[in-house]
């Protein structure tokens, strides 16, 4: 099982992705008109596992991602930036 730690609107919390997750990747866009980080688990023989509504990823679990989080220059995610401005 891979874990990851994100920073959803109610604030950190983990998500888990099954051990048959071959990639994990990160989008951003819009759920419900909000701008927000989907995470999407690829499997082989399965259906994909999405985790919508994530405004961060923690830095120290990048490494487990196949593309990068979004970032302003002060490491902040570009999503959680645009949020903390309005």
């Amino acid at each position: 099982m891979t874990e990851l730690r994100v920073r959803k609107p109610d604030g950190w919390t983990t998500v888990s992705f099954p051990a048959d997750v071959a990639a994990i990747s990160v989008a951003g866009g819009k759920v419900d008109g909000q701008l927000c980080l989907t995470l999407t688990g690829e499997r082989e023989d399965g259906p994909r596992i999405v985790e919508t509504g994530i405004l961060d990823v923690d830095e120290s679990d990048g490494h487990l991602l196949e593309n990068t989080v979004p970032r302003t220059e002060d490491g902040t995610s570009v999503v959680l930036d645009y949020l903390l401005s309005e």
